[in-house]
């Protein structure tokens, strides 16, 4: 992977290149801001490390230019600074920087923060680039709308209902909810392979239109195994193959492409397939209207055991209220003008369709003769235009604002504005749309020529006219407006499409960090901040205390009250330790029902005092499910740092021996490592 150093000291930067060539990275160097942002424009690079004080363009700067402009994805900011403090973090952070490293330079720390770099990168590229590959596929029929967001929260709902089923409980863990969410944005890759001619068709497809309609599984499929055979053991790679290819397949064994029955289907595809046809019911399409979720439902249910597993239309039946949530807050603009009313079922492309009449061609004419005026009009009106003439380019002014006309023909001398300004002005107007310039001239040099081109006109036509080439000039207007409006359409397609993304990637960020049900940071965010204090303990001799907290008797409230109850036991005792801790401390959930709290710069018996703080809180807490009240309590053991503590994970290692030796003591009670019971504070903890 190659990295970006940017310092204005030569020192700085040999000696940082040398550390990190040693750590096998392939380093570009930089002396200051603007001469970063010009290789950044000329390489693959993806992390920059930068000095905050340089001139031209210091590293505040730097930060605040790479945000603001478009790269080829995302770039982790780590800066250098000899500064401390939290407000010149929050001021680097408010620029855009990830992660901070103090001079002179911690090895493990900037280790730490460079492995923490790889790993959001390594994210970003993984999801962004199926959600990417998916809008690509989608964007072939831009009827689908919103089509692929809408499957995945779908496919996620089943998922998540039949992980609580006994006969999946086994099968379906986190791990595999998480990744039908990614990966079944991919179900119709395959469709970037099928003519417009086909997958546009609006009306019923011939049996051999319908064979290489149906070729778009094996065509995703083989795209998708091209990568598992250069990453085998990629679980999201088969997962994400399994949906691309039997997604079509049908319960009874009458599907396509392999005609795989019951079990045999795979059980994600299985999923996405009730996601994936309820999606299409509800949802207009070119050759029929859309259903109601009622019509829909009906559907599905007539198809159980035949099309559809069982399980799964029945995990449909009872998340059926989230599914229609969900199809709200994903809405196609045209559902959210009308609701549709009955439909054809998936597959039937028979349906009589009345498309929209499309209006005439607009034309405006400004010219003060009125003779050369109503020439032009009495043409267009008899060749089908719709046409507006004006003797005053200041009246036609107005009308364009209301008519938008598609072309504009125009004289170019004329009383109060001739036609070069007029055209000035039509341009500056910004309608969104491209309006065809055809200027009306008897003769012009060379140098009017090219004022008029600068002017923003786009033909012209000499007088007196002549029909023929008249007719030629209005269909290229008409070709050249139409190449504009497709243009536009695209771009704002790119640009949904990128902010898309860029949501996606505030996302990535955060969920590569915390946990999803609690909020808390995550176990591998856990083990990030815990080696970053122990560097901070080892530069400031200060100590570092941790305690892990386990919930008494947890399986019990999942057992008696079901899982839905835990969850809600885990969010309020996360919510009761984040309150009893300081804002310099850190909560973490890094187990099923266990915690983890960092305590920087807190001896033992303020640590303790934190722990029982806890321990009394939770104990006192009365949870309300459902309107039954629970009660729970924790058992948590301590560990201080001493000099005899290699590192942080021995420290985590004696902190967890602690909490094993509370829950022997009867729980609900907090307990001290064994070489640590009675000890004071500790000044000098590394020594």
């Amino acid at each position: 992977m190659r990295i970006l150093i940017v310092d204005d000291d030569e020192l700085s930067l040999a000696i940082l290149e040398g550390v990190l060539d040693e750590m096998g990275y392939e380093v570009e160097r930089a002396n200051n801001g603007r001469e970063a942002l010009k290789k950044l424009r000329e390489g693959n690079i993806h992390i920059v490390i930068t000095d905050w004080e340089m001139p031209e363009m210091n590293g505040l700067d730097l930060c605040r230019t790479i945000r603001a402009d478009d790269f080829s994805g995302y770039i982790y900011i780590v800066m250098l600074t000899s500064r401390e403090g939290g407000q010149q973090k929050i001021e680097g952070l408010h620029a855009g920087a990830d992660a901070f490293l103090v001079k002179p330079l911690n090895t493990e720390e900037m280790i730490v923060s460079l492995k923490t770099a790889e790993r959001i990168l390594s994210l970003e590229t993984r999801d962004l680039a199926m959600f990417a590959l998916a809008k690509l596929s989608e964007s072939r029929d831009p009827e689908t709308g919103a089509h692929i967001e809408r499957v995945q929260s779908y496919a996620r709902v089943l998922a998540q209902h039949l992980s609580r089923t006994e006969k999946h409980r086994g099968i379906i863990d986190a791990e595999f909810i998480r990744l039908i969410h990614q990966t079944s944005p991919l179900h119709d890759i395959g469709k970037v392979a099928i003519p417009d001619s086909i997958l546009l068709k609006p009306g019923k497809l011939t049996d051999d239109e319908m064979a290489i309609m149906r070729t778009h599984v094996t065509i995703g499929a083989q795209t998708l195994d091209a990568s598992r055979q250069r990453f085998p053991n990629v679980r999201f790679l088969q997962i994400a193959r399994d949906i691309t290819m039997s997604h079509h397949e049908r319960w009874d064994g009458k599907g396509y492409p392999e005609g795989l029955k019951g079990d045999q289907i795979p059980l994600a595809a299985r999923i996405v397939a009730v996601a994936d046809v309820y999606d299409a019911l509800t949802s207009r399409r070119v050759y029929r209207d859309a259903m109601t979720h009622i019509q829909a439902k009906t559907y599905i249910l007539h198809e159980r055991g035949l099309h559809f597993d069982s399980d799964v239309v029945e995990a449909f039946i009872q998340t059926e209220k989230q599914f229609i949530t969900i199809r709200e807050q994903f809405k196609d603009e045209e559902l959210r003008e009308e609701q549709s009313g009955e439909g054809a079922v998936p597959g039937d492309r028979a349906s009589t369709v009345v498309p929209a009449m499309r209006t005439r061609d607009r034309v405006i004419i400004v010219d003060d003769d009125v003779v050369t005026r109503e020439m032009i009009m009495d043409f267009l009106t008899a060749h089908g235009f719709e046409a507006a003439s004006f003797d005053d380019p200041r009246k036609a002014m107005e009308s364009i604002k209301e008519q938008r006309p598609r072309l504009i023909i125009s004289d170019w001398e004329m009383p109060h504005m001739d036609g070069l300004e007029f055209c000035r002005q039509v341009r500056a107007m910004a309608q969104g749309g491209h309006v065809h310039f055809v200027m009306l001239t008897v003769h012009a040099s060379k140098e009017e020529l090219c004022k008029a081109f600068d002017a923003g006109v786009d033909d012209f036509l000499a007088k007196p006219f002549d029909e023929v080439e008249l007719m030629a000039r209005l269909r290229s207007g008409l070709r050249t407006a139409a190449f504009y409006d497709e243009v536009l359409r695209q771009t704002q397609g790119s640009r949904q499409l990128n902010e898309q993304l860029m949501n996606l990637n505030h996302r990535l960020e955060n969920l590569a960090i915390t946990d999803d049900l609690t909020g808390l940071y995550n176990r591998r965010e856990a083990m990030r901040r815990m080696e970053e204090q122990w560097s901070l303990s080892d530069r400031y001799q200060r100590p570092l205390t941790m305690v892990t907290l386990d919930i008494d008797h947890f399986k019990q409230i999942n057992d008696q009250h079901g899982h839905s109850a835990g969850d809600m036991v885990l969010r309020e005792v996360s919510a009761v330790l984040s309150s009893c801790v300081r804002n310099t401390d850190t909560v973490c959930r890094i187990g099923g029902e266990e915690f983890l709290i960092i305590l920087p710069a807190q001896s033992m018996a303020e640590a303790e005092l934190c722990a029982q703080r806890c321990r009394t809180m939770v104990a006192a807490k009365e949870f309300n499910y459902l309107g039954r009240i629970l009660k729970t309590t924790v058992s948590a053991g301590l560990a201080s740092r001493r000099a005899d503590i290699l590192c942080c994970a021995d420290l985590l290692a004696e902190a967890d021996k602690a909490l094993y030796e509370a829950k022997r003591a009867g729980r609900n009670t907090v307990q001290r490592g064994r070489n640590q019971r009675g000890s004071g504070e500790s000044a000098n903890p590394a020594a």
